[in-house]
């Protein structure tokens, strides 16, 4: 009867290990679930995910016509806002602080994706370190934007990896303020990023709106706009054939008309040439052609 006894405690014993084993082994498969995100263009990615108060990172509604309810600031004072404070989740729509409209202006230090398919990018105060986050999510109402945000960079399609940024301009970028708890941890007072206490946690999310340079003629200095915009050509583009490419790099900051507007090509801007006579060089940016001088590139 003992022996028996101890057969069966031994056989449950392995019947519990064995549990615990497959379990642990569950629990890792789910962990490497996670699917990879490809972004196969500026505006298409495959594998993204992420619920956290989603409606209001998508809010469709376009910025005032009336500027007066659009309030001018810096990346520094919104970094001296407190949180909010009360229960934020991850299912809560925008509070009333969250519907205030605002056009910030700051330096781009930092641009990368996320595993939701938005476009992030850290602005940082003009000659200061102050620093805050402003978010392009996917659709095609931030198309053009992204493609812009992206021409700043060296980053190439399909986009699985890190890229660099290349370019850092002076942007204003409106649109309304986001307390994102995601990066607040469990205290909706603190308006600090738990993983860079320089940034602020508020955001704004989503961007609407994208102006090279400032947006008004306050202390942050405006960046010169040349006389002349250059509109893209109606001749279509050829299609690469995989021949040795052209490039052309600009000598001189142009502005150009793009679908949302206008925008500036820095100086030292790299542009692939689809064709060039004695005065002019037609280049590629954002999918279109452009004719530009040849005196203000670094073609002889």
């Amino acid at each position: 009867m003992f022996r028996e006894m101890n057969i069966a405690e031994q056989a449950a014993n392995f019947a519990r290990r064995a549990f615990f084993f497959a379990a642990l082994q569950l629990l890792a498969i789910t962990a490497q679930a996670k699917p990879a995100v490809t972004f196969t263009s500026p505006c298409e990615c495959i594998g993204n995910h992420g619920v956290s108060r989603w409606s209001a990172k998508i809010d469709m509604q376009e910025p005032p016509t009336n500027s007066a309810e659009i309030k001018p600031i810096t990346p520094a004072q919104i970094k001296s806002w407190q949180g909010p404070g009360g229960k934020i989740d991850q299912r809560s729509k925008r509070i009333a602080a969250e519907n205030q409209w605002y056009a910030v202006t700051g330096r781009v230090e930092k641009v990368k994706v996320e595993d939701d398919g938005d476009v992030h990018i850290d602005l940082k105060d003009v000659g200061g370190d102050a620093g805050m986050v402003v978010e392009l999510p996917l659709g095609p109402r931030w198309c053009e934007l992204r493609k812009m945000v992206f021409s700043w960079t060296n980053a190439t399609f399909p986009l699985t990896g890190k890229f660099k940024l290349v370019q850092h301009p002076i942007v204003t970028v409106t649109g309304k303020a986001l307390y994102d708890i995601d990066h607040s941890g469990k205290d909706t007072q603190t308006n600090r990023r738990n993983y860079d206490e320089s940034l602020a946690v508020w955001e704004i999310h989503p961007v609407m709106k994208i102006v090279i340079g400032a947006a008004n003629s306050g202390s942050v200095p405006v960046a010169p706009t040349p006389l002349t915009i250059f509109s893209p050509a109606t001749t279509p583009i050829p299609q690469a054939t995989g021949a040795f490419e052209q490039f052309v790099t600009l000598t001189k900051t142009i502005t150009i008309q793009v679908p949302y507007g206008t925008t500036l090509l820095q100086a030292g801007t790299r542009l692939p040439v689809l064709s060039r006579d004695s005065q002019t060089v037609d280049v590629r940016y954002m999918d279109a052609r452009y004719t530009i001088p040849v005196s203000s590139t670094d073609l002889h």
